[in-house]
């Protein structure tokens, strides 16, 4: 087992210049492209570019950060926190400025689709999302199962009002999946609002502008620390086998130029999932501290030991649902070709490591 760290010391010097944040507001752009070309001619990767979100499906990311373990894998780490600067993960990389980029598994997706360079060297988790209702339907889906959105449209004289994030988001893809496939409903029995944010999600629900969602974790299980009056139908865990959540995108410039760094992500990913899942109140408060006052420990806690979420490194683990999105995401016109699971996911640097 690896040795899985303590937390970084708040003052750390030599930390903080080695994992430089980059302090953006509103428009400002990337620092550059990472790498240059020593004066032997070889390449030497002088700054490995990272963009993330503070949230669970990246939950990996977080401890490695506040756990320093990218600390000493050789060049400084510049990490670009992507939350609420009106700034997408997804242009940045296809600037090139980006050399790992922590996304949902539907960007990685597309990004494949239209031939970026780059692969899925790791999962982050399987699941990871929350069916969540009212009270009320709750207790109507008890009674009459997928029936119930039809009995609520006849109750109330509107359709079930879902809302959650934007078309071809994987919260987007899997409420449809589970609709149409799981189900066999289809989405003609409800309305499907797309949103931008778990914030705004979580404020219809409490405004009763919805009456449901599909949400990561921590929403439901904040929601229930506050006795907000929802209910858990099911997980995406549980409709779809190996539901992707949050993945590891690298660039293919890393493990062609600089194998070894590549190697040395991969195995501080790997020990980042050890230390979730063996000690979660651990994890809990990475992210917790990545959040600050938004999310106690105590709630993080408990939505890192939630049944909804299976972390995991091995990109293997998500192949079924990563076939599966890609099918949905065909069929709703959102890639004009087909692309194959492995065009997607590279599991050989997983392998190298733990195999």
């Amino acid at each position: 087992m690896m040795d899985l760290g303590q937390p970084k010391e708040t003052g750390n010097r030599a930390a903080t210049t080695r994992r430089r944040f980059l302090a953006l507001t509103g428009g400002a752009a990337l620092s550059g492209v990472s790498g240059c070309t020593s004066v032997f001619g070889g390449s030497s990767l002088e700054t490995l570019s990272v963009a993330y979100k503070p949230i669970f499906p990246f939950l990996q990311y977080l401890v490695m950060n506040e756990r320093g373990y990218l600390d000493d894998i050789g060049p400084d780490v510049e990490s670009t926190n992507f939350a609420n600067q009106g700034l997408n993960i997804v242009s940045a990389y296809s600037d090139g400025d980006v050399d790992i980029a922590f996304i949902g598994i539907t960007p990685a997706i597309r990004m494949k689709h239209q031939g970026l360079p780059g692969k899925v060297t790791a999962a982050n988790q399987t699941g990871g999302f929350v069916v969540l209702t009212t009270e009320p339907f709750a207790d109507l889906w008890n009674d009459r199962g997928a029936e119930a959105f039809e009995a609520f449209r006849e109750q109330e004289g509107r359709p079930f009002k879902f809302s959650t994030f934007p078309k071809g988001s994987v919260a987007n893809v899997l409420l449809r999946h589970w609709l149409e496939e799981e189900l066999g409903v289809g989405t003609d029995p409800v309305e499907i609002e797309n949103l931008a944010g778990a914030g705004p999600v979580r404020r219809a629900l409490l405004s009763g502008n919805a009456d449901g969602t599909l949400i990561m974790e921590p929403i439901p299980t904040a929601l229930e620390a506050e006795d907000a009056p929802f209910s858990r139908l099911t997980t995406s865990g549980s409709f779809m086998d190996g539901a992707p959540g949050g993945i590891m995108f690298m660039h293919d410039r890393l493990w062609d130029e600089n194998p070894a760094v590549a190697r040395s992500v991969l195995e501080q990913h790997v020990r980042a999932t050890e230390l979730i899942t063996e000690r979660p109140e651990d994890a809990a408060a990475a992210v917790s501290a990545a959040l600050g006052d938004r999310l106690s420990t105590d709630v993080a806690t408990r939505a890192v030991q939630s049944d909804a979420s299976n972390y995991v490194s091995d990109p293997r683990a998500i192949r079924n649902g990563t076939a599966v999105c890609i099918q949905r995401m065909r069929e709703l016109g959102q890639l004009s070709d087909p692309v194959e699971p492995d065009t997607v996911l590279e599991p050989s640097l997983y392998q190298d490591v733990s195999e």
